[in-house]
């Protein structure tokens, strides 16, 4: 079996700010090889959790099962978790040493469900239902502090298209579904955390043109704040697919809540110091350049912010997922700012979907994703660990040592040259064909540039990894043409 461009495997990326906090975006990782048709659920769901980076757990599955992949001590261990018909947007949460998973099962006739393990994946409970019997969709899962597990989910019948809640405690739910949404409304997608007794909960509701709305409990999700008459921002259009985060700066007693989403193509961020009542203009956090959906957002308590999203080139089809790669961004400073784009992506001709961003701890945060292996016919579940460390000082300028490249022309058919912003010592680059492949090598480049000959190269789509000191420094694709 061939594999998915060996020398990203090895790569490991410092990145820092001159903000408080420094962020390493370490190696990438094979997490399995699954059947074509292995699925990550997409909208507002967390996909991995556990207690620190040595002991946690990923989440995917197929129409008939639900996989937990179990990694402990940097070995992965796959455990079904479910078998059954019709399943969709399966997800976990996690509290002290006990794992959450939640998932829709059926079509017309569906139920969103849970169950749990406390013996990670090696036996489970009676599967508990968690809404009525009908047309509902998009569940979402939070276990709280406090033990509380808190459920949101959406129905979508001719006369009742509503987001609900439910909280369960101690084997029971604590009462009846609640619904959160506009009675008139199309409430849609929503997501939900808690922080103990503090309940958050964001929603996409139509009809066109589309709003992100918000309400708060801070009684456990027993009672709710008034619906606000207006959405968090009446400047955006088109507006879906809302993820939440929480963070509280204990040095200026402030509480962050974190709100991402997508519209018009673009990834956009809101804050609230209020829980919600008031809501900062949307910034825009995506590359303009291309077009983006999907926003996952995690905090910490320390001023780190990450925000994922799948990314395509404008114009591309949404449905061509070889288009997509993996952004991602992030703040070190309770998201005043944000990295541009940050160097986060696959780059390989399977394209890279449905990313997601996910926090294990304080400091440590895995990046999630799938490509779509079709010279094999795999899916390949990958991460890629972020760790933050709020030392400042340290390599605080490292990122300005990584050289940009620029190749012109591009595309090119006889050759190109490969310039780069700093100078180079003993570097090495690898072109990689579409199928992972080593296509060409030239080692000990030394200057600001290198010519690239076509010799026996066929055309297509090629990946350039610029190595220096045995660390990738710099990448960049370019095509060949006859």
């Amino acid at each position: 079996m061939k594999k998915l461009l060996p020398s990203i495997f090895m790569l490991t990326v410092l990145l820092a700010t001159t903000a408080k906090g420094q962020v390493l975006i370490d190696t990438l990782s094979l997490v399995s090889n699954e059947k074509i048709n292995t699925k990550f659920c997409f909208n507002n769901t967390k996909l991995i959790a556990g207690n620190n980076i040595s002991d946690r757990y990923i989440i995917y599955y197929n129409a008939d099962t639900i996989f937990l992949n179990v990694n402990q001590s940097g070995i992965w261990t796959r455990k079904t978790a479910y078998t059954g018909n019709n399943i969709q947007s399966a997800t976990l949460s996690f509290y002290k040493d006990t794992i959450w998973i939640c998932w829709k099962e059926g079509v017309e006739s569906a139920q969103i469900k849970a169950r749990y393990t406390a013996d990670k994946g090696n036996s489970w409970s009676s599967i508990v239902p968690v809404s009525p019997v009908g047309k509902v969709a998009a569940p979402s899962i939070y276990a709280a502090s406090n033990g509380k597990i808190h459920f949101v989910w959406s129905t979508a019948s001719l006369t009742d298209t509503t987001v609900y809640h439910n909280v369960y405690h101690n084997g029971t739910f604590l009462l009846s579904p609640n619904p959160l949404s506009n009675p008139t409304g199309q409430g849609q997608w929503p997501s939900v955390i808690a922080v103990g007794d503090t309940v958050l909960c964001a929603w996409k509701e139509g009809p066109l043109p589309t709003k992100v709305w918000f309400r708060s409990s801070f009684d456990g999700g027993q009672s709710w704040n008034s619906l606000s008459a207006n959405p968090t921002t009446t400047l955006l259009s088109l507006s879906k697919d809302p993820n939440l985060a929480y963070a509280y700066d204990s040095i200026t007693n402030t509480h962050y809540v974190y709100l991402a989403y997508d519209g018009q193509n673009l990834i956009y961020l809101q804050r609230s110091t209020d829980f919600g009542n008031n809501w900062s203009i949307p910034d825009t956090i995506s590359n303009l350049n291309k077009w983006s959906q999907f926003a996952h957002i995690e905090s910490n308590n320390n001023g780190f912010v990450g925000i994922s999203y799948e990314q395509r080139p404008i114009g591309s089809s949404l449905f061509d997922d070889t288009k997509k790669d993996v952004g991602f961004t992030y703040s070190t400073n309770w998201g005043n700012s944000f990295s541009i784009d940050t160097l986060a992506y696959t780059y390989n001709g399977f394209g890279s979907a449905y990313p997601a961003f996910n926090k294990i701890d304080e400091n440590n945060f895995y990046l999630a994703w799938l490509t779509k292996d079709t010279i094999n016919n795999k899916i390949n579940v990958l991460e890629r660990l972020i760790h933050f460390s709020s030392t400042t000082g340290i390599n605080t300028y490292e990122q300005t040592l990584n050289p940009q490249i620029h190749i012109f022309p591009n595309p090119f058919s006889t050759h190109a040259v490969l310039q780069t912003s700093n100078k180079l010592n003993n570097a090495t680059l690898y072109l990689y064909n579409s199928s992972g492949q080593i296509a060409t090598k030239i080692e000990n480049i030394n200057g600001q540039a290198v010519i690239l000959l076509r010799d026996n190269l066929t055309s297509g789509l090629y990946f350039v990894f610029l190595t220096q000191d045995e660390k990738v420094i710099a990448t960049d694709k370019l095509i060949i043409t006859d």
